[in-house]
């Protein structure tokens, strides 16, 4: 009996031992730690010396990555600010670039002319007057009829009431086309009244009246560019082969008389004309279009091209214009190339782009004269 109670003792004392380890480990577990002696702290220790070493090595990494990082952006901003600064550079330079365009200089002759006006006439023409006056008993002959000396054109009748007398004849003077028949049959005149016409027609010629202002420049061989009402697109040449010797002193005008250096059948006698003469011609000195010369303080500029594509503002003398293009006497050399186009906000030593070879290419030009 006292054995089995010793057993169950012992039973009682191992489930009590077993009981508080369970809740020790269960404890320890809980904590998060082991439960060991002296010996299991100082592992804790160094791992956690470890990671607090590897930290600070993580922060000091940072801190360098940081460091390398805001170098990097430093640079990056400063080349951006670096092609910034120089496309805003280069675009300050374009800015200040002015297009031109140019014309290289060329001694060339000026041609001056007169407009007048005209009308075409036969170069010879005979006005015909009867030797008596009466009436006009018979015509002969209608407009544009073509007579030869000698032929009859009329008849007068100088018979007066009571008085009879024979038909007096009127014949034609010249040979040519009757261009004026004024006369109808029965009509009265005398022998002031002009009762036809008789022109060469074949041979033509043209009448026209320069104003006084120009007279010096008159002379017989000078060229003419005629057109007419009728044929506006088509030019006739023609030449002076007469000069008046007096102005007319009621119109300021003097005559001038111009032959066709071809027989055309279009032109006909009494047409109206319109006549380009052509008169002196202005040689031996550089040509520029008016609008490229500049006028300050009563002197006279254009702008050169230099070499390094920009201009230096010349002094110029300017001598006779024709047509909005003016000669240039002095202060500019054959070959130097003018400004002709963009001067007007140019100063001296501008730079400028020269753009007359693309504008000729753009119009279908090689930019060479033919």
């Amino acid at each position: 009996m006292k054995f089995v109670k010793a057993v169950i003792a012992v039973l009682v004392c191992a489930a009590l031992l077993f009981a508080t380890y369970m809740y020790v480990k269960g404890s320890n577990d809980a904590a998060g730690q082991p439960s060991q002696g002296s010996h299991g702290s100082a592992p804790s220790q160094n791992g956690a010396s470890a990671g607090k070493g590897n930290g600070s090595q993580k922060q000091s990494d940072r801190q360098s990555g940081k460091r390398s990082g805001d170098g990097e952006d430093s640079q990056g901003k400063k080349a951006q600010q670096g092609k910034a600064a120089s496309q805003t550079k280069s675009a300050q330079q374009s800015a200040n670039v002015t297009s031109i365009r140019s014309q290289i200089a060329a001694i060339t002759p000026l041609q001056d002319y007169i407009f007048t006006t005209g009308e075409i006439e036969p170069r010879t023409s005979v006005d015909v007057f009867p030797e008596i006056g009466g009436k006009i008993r018979d015509v002969f002959v209608s407009l544009g009829s073509f007579v030869k000396k000698g032929d009859l054109i009329a008849k007068i009748d100088p018979s007066s009431p009571g008085m009879q007398y024979a038909l007096n004849p009127v014949h034609a003077p010249i040979s040519g086309t009757v261009t004026t028949l004024p006369i109808k049959q029965g009509m009265t005149v005398s022998t002031g009244t002009k009762i036809a016409t008789v022109g060469d027609v074949e041979h033509l010629q043209l009448t026209a009246s320069v104003p006084e202002r120009y007279v010096s420049s008159l002379r017989t061989g000078l060229k003419a560019d005629v057109t007419l009402e009728a044929y506006q697109d088509i030019v006739f040449v023609a030449t002076v082969i007469r000069v008046s010797p007096v102005v007319d002193s009621t119109s300021r005008t003097k005559e001038v008389t111009l032959e066709f250096d071809t027989s055309d059948m279009r032109i006909n006698a009494g047409m109206f004309a319109k006549v380009k003469l052509y008169t002196d011609v202005y040689d031996g000195a550089v040509v520029i279009p008016s609008d490229a010369v500049i006028e300050k303080s009563n002197k006279k500029y254009i702008y050169i091209v230099n070499s390094d594509n920009t201009v230096s503002q010349r002094e110029v003398s300017v001598g006779k214009s024709v047509d909005n293009v003016v000669q240039l006497l002095s202060g500019v050399s054959e070959g130097e190339k003018m400004v002709i186009e963009g001067m007007r906000v140019l100063g001296d030593g501008s730079a400028v782009k020269d753009i007359t070879a693309s504008s000729l290419t753009a119009s279908g030009h090689d930019g060479v004269d033919k």
